[in-house]
């Protein structure tokens, strides 16, 4: 009965059964890479919009020549040098990615809603009658609310559900291999 009442042993912890696998199969190498790669992509696609946010936020409050500009333009500059566009995948959706790409398409008609949020402050602050007008003030604030929005929703919301899509995939492939 003492056998009966002993712990069972702890499995071994995840990473050791991916580091052997990565050493038995070259195809768990290559899902290795194919990993770092999504994830790459998905880090230097939120550090974009991260960048063009600290960008609007650094001009509105320090103007155009600021530091903190310069700098957001230059990392703006290098991710989006850096980005490469693969081909997408053709698979069908799998039920349980379903509530993963409800998110994702809640945030994309949030992304709509916000880009026309954008087109109207720029529409008020384009037909302003007087330059420095409450109207021109209005359509500036308009866009900058806009475009904040935009970069807020891309990098809390589409971003981490597009990673969590794609790290449930992966996942799926690394329980195969």
């Amino acid at each position: 009965m003492a056998d009966a009442d002993a712990p069972l042993p702890s499995p071994p912890p995840a990473w050791r059964s991916v580091a052997a696998a990565l050493v038995r199969s070259p195809r768990a190498r290559a899902a290795a890479v194919v990993t770092a790669a999504i994830d790459l992509t998905l880090a230097l696609v939120w550090l974009l919009f991260a960048s063009l946010g600290l960008r609007r936020i650094g001009r509105a409050a320090c103007g155009e020549g600021c530091a903190v500009v310069a700098a957001a333009d230059g990392i703006s500059r290098a991710t989006a040098a850096s980005l490469v566009q693969g081909p997408a995948p053709n698979d069908l959706i799998a039920p349980e990615d379903q509530p993963v790409l409800c998110v994702l398409m809640l945030g994309l008609l949030a992304f709509l809603a916000f880009v026309l949020l954008t087109l109207v402050g720029f529409l008020l602050k384009a037909f302003s009658p007087v330059k420095g007008s409450h109207m021109e003030r209005s359509g500036s604030v308009i866009m900058d609310v806009g475009v904040l929005s935009l970069v807020v929703l891309n990098c809390f919301i589409v971003l981490p559900a597009l990673a969590l899509f794609a790290w449930k995939r992966m996942f799926m492939i690394w329980q195969h291999i």
